[in-house]
């Protein structure tokens, strides 16, 4: 398959939080809502993967075709809390990195994976900024800080809030020095 790899913005981690809390509010992303029933809103649509084999070339993946249209696929072993996080770091994707490849590479579809080599820095930095934008549009900073306070500070409660992992509520917590 011929296909671009996504190519990073070079953005501020604040930066791209502010993108993805826009991009949130842009889309009508509710807090908690059915990651499914949302991608198939936004005309995407979600594929799960029976087994992941060794050699897989894309579980946890985006496939963006040069129309926009796309599909995710998520592994059938992973948490529902971590599935949310995983379509977000995706839609990451879809947002921060399709735009430029579809500007540069017209006609050619858009694949990212978090299977990526460790040692190619361009790609490790578009999955760092694949995972800010989904902290920020699963956890907006405003309502994640009043939750915060809400709850005593209990990342249990916090994740419960946001659908997502106790670890991904605390690595939020953690980033904006709550």
């Amino acid at each position: 398959m011929n296909f671009v790899k996504p190519s990073p913005l070079g953005a501020s981690k604040a930066a791209v939080y502010r993108f993805a809390e826009d991009v949130a509010k842009h889309v009508k992303y509710e807090i908690g809502e059915n990651m499914r029933a949302f991608i198939s809103r936004l005309g995407g649509r979600i594929s799960f993967h029976e087994e992941i084999e060794p050699g897989d070339e894309f579980p946890e993946s985006i496939i963006v075709q040069p129309s926009g249209e796309f599909q995710i696929f998520l592994p059938t072993v992973t948490t529902a809390e971590r599935d949310r996080f995983t379509i977000a770091h995706e839609l990451g994707h879809l947002f921060l990195h399709f735009p430029k490849v579809k500007r540069d590479h017209p006609g050619v579809p858009m694949v990212a994976t978090r299977k990526i080599d460790p040692a190619d820095q361009v790609q490790r930095r578009a999955e760092w900024e694949a995972n800010w934008f989904a902290a920020a549009f699963l956890m907006p900073e405003q309502i994640f800080r009043q939750r915060h306070h809400a709850v005593g500070r209990s990342s249990e409660e916090l994740a419960k809030c946001f659908g997502v992992s106790q670890s991904a509520a605390e690595i939020r917590a953690s980033t904006l020095g709550i």
